[in-house]
This record gives structure tokens, sequence and C-alpha cells, in this order.
């Protein structure tokens, strides 16, 4: 028989549900500061940790809870979704790769929800600490009153905007998301797979030059530079130290370098794909010194005299 849950959501359930356990009402309120200033008018259901898995996985799914504690759920693939209102201390759904349905409304100290199959967050979120919602590839929107003080949603592709309603106060991991821009008046630092970058970096990579990313000190800032611009036109427009040149079935390649300071030198082979005439950059180890051996490299061979291709694309 089928059921529309709390959230609107059609469901199949046994013609027969069974009870759902009888829980004990913890008695101990949350501190105050933890308390959501508008709570449902039916009044939440109050549980402590121990009661969470069974309460959420019994078949029934209460509309508001608060949970004197920590909820941790990580790596639980039966989770399908939370309560519309949720209030903890620790909430902890990684790895849930089949929960699709977060919280509308949402108080905690600190969540992490990385590795979800969660598409879309309404409502509103208050997160005091850290809220961790990256490798979500199907998310691709927040709530539209969101607070945290610091926000991770790198590898979620689909989020390609940020609600104009949210608040962070110490930075914001942006690598391998969608978003092309900040929304207006946020001012807050961001973030590269753990460096600070600054917006052109993060969203305008094009507008990068090569010589200037020489003169950076920073080694690990550096690295994320290059990342950035792309080896290939960074080679481009460098040019680079030829070691190294031969032919293959795509004409002329070459072995580059391209030395750095305070750094290992950049080599990389140059060749062009004999199918589509697209030239490709191709990075490999500072030892490597001939166009042969970084092929053999390329294509999995310790020694190159293993490296014998019939047809090289």
């Amino acid at each position: 028989m089928f059921r529309i849950n709390a959230r609107g959501r059609n469901t199949v359930r046994p013609a027969t549900p069974p009870a759902p356990p009888v829980l004990p009402i913890a008695q101990e309120p949350l501190p105050a500061p933890l308390r959501s200033p508008v709570a449902p008018a039916e009044g939440p259901m109050v549980v402590a940790p121990d009661q969470v898995r069974a309460l959420l996985l019994g078949g029934r799914m209460p509309a508001a809870l608060v949970v004197n504690g920590p909820v941790r759920l990580r790596g639980e693939l039966r989770l399908r979704e939370l309560p519309a209102y949720l209030e903890c201390t620790q909430l902890d759904v990684r790895d849930c790769a089949h929960l699709e349905l977060l919280p509308e409304r949402l108080r905690a100290v600190n969540v992490r929800a990385s590795g979800t199959a969660v598409r879309e967050v309404g409502g509103d979120w208050l997160v005091r600490e850290h809220l961790d919602l990256s490798n979500c590839p199907r998310l691709r929107q927040l709530p539209e009153r969101l607070t945290a003080r610091s926000l991770d949603v790198s590898n979620c592709p689909q989020l390609r905007q940020l609600p104009a309603g949210l608040h962070l106060t110490h930075w914001l991991e942006v690598a391998g998301s969608g978003l092309g821009s900040l929304p207006d008046g946020l001012r807050v630092p961001l973030r590269w797979q753990g460096t600070s970058v600054d917006e052109r970096t993060a969203f305008r990579p094009d507008e990068l030059r090569a010589i200037d990313l020489l003169q950076v000190r920073n080694v690990t800032h550096r690295r994320v530079l290059i990342e950035r611009m792309g080896l290939e036109r960074f080679m481009r427009e460098l040019g680079g130290l030829v070691l190294d040149r031969d032919r293959d079935a795509g004409g002329e390649r070459q072995l580059l370098c391209v030395p750095l300071t305070d750094d290992e030198p950049i080599h990389a082979l140059r060749v062009n794909c004999p199918s589509t005439g697209h030239v490709y950059v191709l990075r490999v180890p500072p030892h490597i010194r001939t166009c042969r051996r970084a092929a053999a490299w390329l294509a999995g061979f310790e020694d190159e005299r293993d490296y014998q291709p019939l047809i090289e694309t």
C-alpha cells in the first residue's frame, strides 16, 4: 500500500505496519543555546542518542525529533530520510548512499553529510560549527536560510549557486563544485582542496597567467594554481625546456621541463593524438629523460623495453 509521509513523498509501506517501539521520553532538555527558537506546533519527540537508530529505522518516521546528544548513522544503507525537524548536537550520516531527504529545519553543532544521495535541501538550518556536504554528486540546492561557521561543498558538481540567505564566518571549500561565484554580500575566505585561494582562482581560472604563477613562493598554493590553470595551458604559455624529442604515429612529441623554485621541476610529455590531432600535455616524474620512457611510464610500464605498442592512439 502506498503511504504519503510527512515530507509529502510516496513510499511503499506494509499493509499493516508494525507498531513502533515504545521509547521512554528523555527527561533532560537540551542546553538553551541548542534549542530552536521556533518548534513545531505539535511538539517534537524527545529521545536519547541510544534510541535514535531503532526509531529512524523502525518503519515510522517522526515529523519532529529532538535528540539529547549525537545522531550517528554513518554508512547506514537503510536510511532514506530524516525527520523534517531535527535538533541534536552532532549529526553524522556520512556515506548513507540511499539518504535522499535531509531535515527542512535543522539545529546542530556539527553536521557531516558527505556521500549521500540528497538532491535538494530547503528550509532553515543553523549549524554552530562545521557543515560537510561534500561528495554529494546530486546536490543542487542548499537551504534558503543557512548559517554555519564553515561549509564544505567540494565535489558537488550539480551545485551551481549558493542561497542568498547563506551566512558563513570562517571558510568555504569549493573544489570540484559547480559554483561560479558567491552571492552578493557574502564575503568569506575560499578554499580549494584545503588551500586558501581567491575568487579568481576558484571561479575564473582562465584569468590566471603562467608567468604570474612562477612568482608564487608557497609551494602548495602554486600547485593548486597550476592545477586550476591546467597543465596544457601552463606549458603552452611558458614553452619549457625541450629535454628530448622523437616521433610517433601522431607526429613529433617532446619531453618538456619547467624548473620551479623550492619544488621539483615539472616534466611533461607533449604528444599529438593521431586520430583527432589534439595536443595533450601529460605530466611524468622528473627522473624521466626521454620521450619513449615517458610514453612507457604513462602506459604503465616501468621498463621501456616492455613497451611495444602495435598501434598508438
